[in-house]
């Protein structure tokens, strides 16, 4: 008998957006498991998600987070000519399509579920074991008294393995944790024969909603029918939240598609916008205080390496199988430690180079360092040093009862530059030098330049900025931090700066709303007008330009709307609050400027801060959206290396869309969104400390462009095809290798070419004029001369263009080599499929774009990265390519700028991790592109070859992945 289908009689009537279509025709709800779809707010997901219940057929129960969105769900479904009598908002009486909110079902019976239920299973498993239930119970309980933390860690691995395993455990155990009206409801649900969830919002599923759905999913499943899970989000969440990511992907697994934001922008259902950057140089007294954090590491690194443990240490690292009672004594040069050597960096390339250039740094008179290559003599990087700082803890002093205080020293300092050092080894952490620069003094100033930016643009009557930052108040109040970093901090350096004068900002957080002491007659009034209470003002103590905002009985909420509704009119333009208020869920369409000062960096929050500017403005339907991101470098000359920043900020844009910075037909993922490429070389040179590069001339290289043209480039109401492509961008400079060919060499060539003929005519003509003078003989030199650059120069021009007209199809064969490399290896799929290459100009570098435009977007992805890394720069691969010699004739070299050096390229990570998968691709290398060696990097022979490389190798900088929507 086929399944009952009450929801079959729906229809639509209405006119689909493309690419809900698009979803449509490609999701399938008969297969089996989850469907998971990602779409931003405004979108319609409210009405995917039912036509998706529709096709199932079956009875549904949709959960939402809030009775506004369960009340919009049954809104939705009456306008698909449903019964109004089969829709239902009561969990005591469910209908066709029931709308409940996620808390009408999380009702537990205790406060903490996976904690008992991990207590359970581990009380299953000492049964199991043998043991009778009540000495089982008895030894557990004598743990949890006598060695809590074993215990607890036997809780926590436990209830981890069940939130990754939700949709695996029996119903019944699930039930345990629920309270019995909960149970009930969901027996009235299976009852009903409800066998379709949707899950709005569904990164909301924290532990006891997700063991809630799981519990009424195992229900539907007991009864012999597979339930249909579909869950809808706009943002999905972090995976740094371990807890809360097991029990997402334990219910829904992999996104099945996502509705870009580009697709929506350009139906016309959200406003453009476009994603920018402004940099930060921290204060003098940060500075100062970082400054204090470098030479505290110098001086531990220097007390610990001369020392003769730390010695030791770093000689059994590089003579790996010397006996632990010789390490002190120096080792004789000889074959032995040449082969203890090539050991160690066989096993540990990037360690035992670390431990060089620490050995040659605090013992150069140290006999291992004769044997040594030269280049092995340098100072370590700081990176490099806090790894070894930590392995030597870890192996040296951890196991040494007298070496207590040594330990506790070095955690601490590795600590303050973000390693946390436990018995487990050590773990990247957020450091204070990264909470200097995260919440630097000097993005509150930054902001104040972006308002004035935007001031200069839109107008008072047309700004409208949000400022959003992590806390109120930041806790970390030492070292350089001027007064607490955070909103409050930010709001009082708005009012104070000159340019913000004229302009009206207000302040809302949790615990305070603020205004500027010379607009209290303007808003006071209204606010107790929007609030309907008597609103009073007192100015602070520690800076009267700022007035605290007293409103009794007023709540977050309604401050929070107020702001909103004084935004909206423009008689405040300017809210600076927190991502705990602003960040999510909050919807002003009149904001058309964000400031994000947040030191989050996970692509669900990004996303939804992001989101707060993107609403259609009824009262200005040409609204552009402006998002910035204000990011803080250490300058060039600052002898600490890490750049925290620099990473946050790639981290923010990695997963969102916008327009290319260099080329805005493209609609592409990362942070070439909000940077063009000559601005992001400059930045890698900020942060490679070149000598030429800053942080001024960097904000100088960033023009802020017209909104009308942004508007323009976003082409709203053009038809689009809503694929996502991955490329690998290399950038072509004059000094490619000998593979490629430049195409501004080529013009330089010819305007050699064009000045010699030049030279010829223009003699000719003066040897006439001046005939009587000798000019013959002046005219047959500047000939002659002419003829002799001319001829081999007209030779090498016509090679040149011949060579340049051969460079696609010279990329496509590297492409080529590399897909099948990437194919034997066995890391995409065994398809056969041909690179795509394009090439085009931007910004005077000829750009080379490779794809795989056939291949699935993972195989994409993976084909793009190798590419990218093929040409990066050589950093530490396990092998390197040396490619053929350049050059021809000399005349040639010179106009060229072309070098005698061979070329050294990396070896893709995804290809070398086997030497038979290296060694394929090197052959492969030589047949379709041309000679090559392939070296293996596993000796100190070849860390001169490293520094070679390091130098000349690895193609260009430019060397990028590219994700494009179209």
């Amino acid at each position: 008998m086929p399944a009952p289908t009450p929801l079959a009689s729906w229809r639509f009537t209405g006119t689909l957006r493309h690419y809900q279509a698009d979803v449509l025709d490609r999701i399938d709800v008969a297969t089996p498991g989850p469907l998971h779809i990602v779409a931003p707010p405004g979108s319609g997901k409210t009405l995917l998600g039912l036509l998706l219940a529709q096709r199932r057929g079956a009875r549904t129960v949709v959960l939402a987070p809030t009775t506004t969105i369960r009340a919009q769900w049954v809104r939705q479904a009456a306008f698909l000519g449903s019964d109004p009598g089969a829709l239902s908002e009561d969990p005591e009486n469910p209908g066709d399509l029931t709308a409940l909110t996620y808390q009408a079902l999380s009702v537990l019976d205790t406060a903490n579920p996976f904690a008992d239920l991990a207590r359970r299973r581990w009380l299953d498993d000492l049964e199991q074991d043998g043991r009778a239930p009540e000495s089982a119970d008895r030894w557990l309980a004598d743990l949890e008294a006598s060695n809590p933390q074993p215990y607890k860690r036997g809780i926590a691995s436990r209830s981890r393995t069940i939130r990754r395993q939700l949709t695996k455990e029996n119903p019944e155990t699930l039930a345990r944790a629920l309270h019995p009206n909960a149970l009930a409801l969901i027996d009235r649900l299976v009852a009903r024969g409800v066998e379709t969830i949707v899950l709005d919002e569904c990164h909301h599923l924290l532990d006891h909603w997700a063991l809630v759905v799981a519990t009424l999913a195992a229900r539907i499943r007991a009864t012999g029918t597979e339930p249909l899970l579909i869950g809808l989000t706009a943002t999905l969440p972090s995976p740094d939240d371990a807890n809360e990511y097991d029990n997402y992907t334990s219910l829904l697994g992999d996104v099945d598609d996502e509705v870009p934001v580009p697709a929506v922008v350009r139906e016309g259902n959200l406003a453009p916008y476009r994603d920018l950057v402004r940099f930060a140089e921290p204060t003098r007294d940060e500075l100062a205080f970082l400054a204090a954090h470098a030479e505290g590491l110098a001086v531990l690194l220097r007390s610990t390496f001369a020392h003769a443990t730390g010695l030791a240490f770093l000689v059994h690292k590089l003579q790996p199988e010397r006996e632990t009672r010789d390490e002190l004594e120096p080792p004789a040069p000889g074959a032995d430690e040449d082969r203890r050597l090539a050991k160690a960096f066989a096993d540990d390339f990037g360690g035992s180079e670390a431990a060089a250039a620490m050995l040659a740094t605090a013992a150069p008179q140290h006999p291992l360092v004769s044997l040594l290559p030269d280049v092995a003599r340098r100072p370590p990087t700081t990176d490099e040093s806090l790894r070894l700082l930590a392995r030597f803890a870890l192996d040296r002093l951890l196991l040494n009862r007298a070496e207590e205080a040594r330990w506790q020293r070095i955690r601490r300092t590795l600590a303050d530059f973000g390693y946390s050092l436990t018995d487990r080894g050590v773990r990247r952490t957020r450091d204070p030098v990264d909470t200097m620069l995260a919440s630097s003094l000097a993005k509150d100033f930054a902001a104040c330049d972006i308002l004035r930016i935007e001031r200069e643009a839109l107008g008072d009557d047309r700004m409208r900025a949000l400022v959003v930052t992590d806390f109120a108040e930041h806790g970390n109040k030492s070292g350089g931090l001027v007064g607490a970093a955070g909103a409050l901090r930010t709001f009082g350096v708005i009012v104070a700066d000159t340019a913000a004068h004229g302009l009206r900002p207000m302040l809302v957080t949790g615990a305070h709303t603020r205004i500027a002491a010379r607009d209290i007659d303007v808003l006071v009034p209204m606010l107790g007008e929007l609030l309907g209470v008597p609103v009073a003002t007192a100015p602070l103590l520690e800076d009267t330009q700022v007035a605290e905002v007293h409103a009794p009985g007023v709540g977050a909420a309604r401050l929070v709307r107020a702001a909103s509704v004084l935004l909206t009119r423009g008689t405040v333009q300017v809210v600076v609050g927190t991502r705990g208020l602003f960040g999510e869920g909050w919807d002003c369409p009149a904001v058309n400027t964000l400031i994000d000062l947040t030191a989050v960096a996970t692509a669900s929050a990004t996303q939804q801060l992001r989101g707060r500017t993107l609403r259609l403005d009824p009262m200005w339907p040409e609204k552009v959206a402006h998002n910035w991101t204000v990011t803080a470098l250490l300058p060039p000359s600052f002898p600490l290396e890490a750049q925290p920043d620099a990473s946050r900020l790639r981290r923010k844009h990695a997963r969102l869309w916008g327009l290319d910075s260099d080329d805005p037909s493209r609609v592409v993922r990362g942070l070439s969104i909000a940077l063009p490429s000559a601005a992001q070389e400059a930045m890698r040179q900020v942060t490679a400390k070149g000598a030429d590069a800053s942080v001024d001339g960097l904000n100088a290289m960033l023009v802020l462009p017209p909104r009308e043209k942004t508007r323009a480039d976003w082409r709203i109401g053009e038809p689009y095809v809503d694929r996502e492509g991955v490329s690998a961008l290399v950038a072509r400079r004059s000094t490619a290798p000998v593979f490629r060919t430049s195409v501004r060499g080529s013009r330089r060539l010819g305007a050699a070419l064009g000045g010699m003929t030049t030279l010829a005519v223009g003699g000719s003509i003066l040897s006439l004029a001046t005939l009587e003078d000798g000019g013959v003989i002046v005219s047959f030199a500047l000939l002659a001369a002419a003829l002799w650059l001319g001829i081999p120069l007209a030779k090498a021009w016509r090679r040149e263009r011949a060579q340049t007209s051969r460079t696609v199809a010279t990329y496509g064969r590297i492409g080529d080599v590399v897909w099948q490399a990437l194919r034997r290896a066995g890391r995409v799929a065994d398809v056969a499929a041909q690179p795509v290459v394009v090439e085009s100009e931007r910004d005077a570098l000829a750009t080379v774009s490779v794809e795989i435009a056939d291949a699935a977007p993972t195989d994409q992805r993976t084909f793009a990265d190798a590419m990218a890394e093929l040409f990066a720069p050589v950093r530490t691969p396990r092998f390197l390519l040396q490619t053929g010699r350049g050059g021809r004739a000399w005349i040639v070299r010179t106009v060229l700028g072309r070098s005698r050096e061979p070329q050294y390229l990396p070896v893709p990570t995804a290809i070398g991790r086997r030497r038979e998968d290296a060694e394929a691709f090197a052959a492969l290398w030589e047949r379709e592109v041309g000679a090559c060696v392939l070296h293996a990097v596993d000796s100190p022979a070849q860390l001169a070859l490293m520094a070679v490389a390091r130098r000349g190798g690895g193609g260009t900088s430019a060397a990028r992945t590219r994700e494009e929507w179209r």
